[in-house]
């Protein structure tokens, strides 16, 4: 547990406020380890019964929706809260923050920095930003932290469907600095403003960049949208997920397909699931949900699977030129 504070005491306050005789815990799949200690701390601390939530959970726009069906409330670790869930008094949003030891790493990434330099990470390590900033402009570099919008809470902050810090600043620096893990963040940050991103990850202590993925990634984006050019049956995935739903946006592309004479049909779903498709016919499929599924899943669908500017790309409303990555 010395890696995170989960801030416990915090936490359990907030349960014995709300005089929470039942808790949900929630928490994102490299987390969830830590999901018995944290129940078993908080068990101690209040009157409450602990219940761990083992569904797969991708981000605060994934709240377990039918929580209160068996607890009085829900503490999601890991994530900031997005708008749509801000006002939800039962839910509560635990900032966890790392014991990130960088200062010897970033010695030795010096070097290889440009002179200006963007810096851009998640919520762990959102609390040594400042100070990496710091470190760097003392030696020497110019150093840029990119203004909140959208779905982020603070400064420097991205989200796999939030980057609007990283897009803030893109023009001002050479190259960002992702402290993070993971390479989906890193990865929108690269396609998205063509700059190069270096990742310093704070748990396997490695600085890496991302070589040949963004121009991977892409190829493979190409190879989608022309296959799916030819499709003459949609079917349009709708998420059920809180903070996930574009149900307007799957009927407004409908209705783009059946103007372009396509066939589209809507189809509801709460966690994606390919199997679950297999009933249905169709050439292509559009994701209306998570950017991340298109991308990182493409391997599990037997069809196409694009995002929504992909789609329109298919059938001929935008040019390759338009092409850009998912955001909700």
């Amino acid at each position: 547990m010395d890696l995170y504070d989960f801030k416990l005491d915090f936490v359990a306050k907030w349960i014995n406020e709300k005089n929470g005789k039942s808790v949900a815990i929630q928490m994102p799949e490299g987390l969830k380890i830590y999901s018995q200690f944290i129940a078993d701390e908080l068990e101690k601390r209040t009157n409450a019964t602990m219940f761990i939530i083992a569904d797969a959970c991708y981000g605060a726009c994934d709240i377990a929706k039918d929580f209160s069906e068996f607890a009085d409330v829900l503490v999601h670790f890991g994530h900031t809260e997005i708008p749509i869930m801000a006002n939800n008094d039962r839910i509560f949003f635990v900032e966890i923050s790392a014991d990130v030891k960088y200062q010897s790493h970033l010695v030795e990434l010096l070097p290889k920095l440009g002179n200006r330099i963007g810096l851009i990470t998640t919520i762990p390590f959102l609390e040594e930003l400042e100070k990496i900033k710091k470190w760097l402009e003392e030696n020497g570099k110019q150093v840029f932290i990119g203004r909140r919008k959208g779905r982020a809470k603070y400064d420097g902050q991205v989200l796999g469907c939030d980057i609007s810090a990283a897009k803030d600043i893109s023009e001002l620096v050479d190259e960002f600095l992702f402290i993070g893990n993971g390479d989906f963040h890193p990865l929108a940050v690269s396609i998205e403003t063509k700059k190069k991103v270096i990742i310093f990850d704070p748990i396997t202590q490695q600085i890496r960049d991302l070589a040949d993925l963004p121009e991977r990634v892409l190829r493979q984006r190409h190879a989608a949208i022309s296959k799916a050019s030819t499709a003459k049956k949609f079917l349009i995935l709708v998420s059920t997920k809180v903070g996930q739903n574009r149900l307007h946006l799957a009927t407004h592309l409908r209705k783009e397909a059946i103007d372009h004479n396509r066939k589209a049909d809507l189809v509801v779903m709460n966690e994606f699931n390919p199997d679950l498709l297999i009933p249905f016919e169709a050439d292509a499929y559009v994701s209306t949900a998570c950017p991340r599924l298109a991308i990182d899943d493409f391997l599990r669908y037997p069809k196409p699977i694009l995002t929504p500017v992909e789609f329109e790309i298919a059938i001929g409303i935008k040019r390759w030129r338009d092409y850009h990555l998912d955001f909700l």
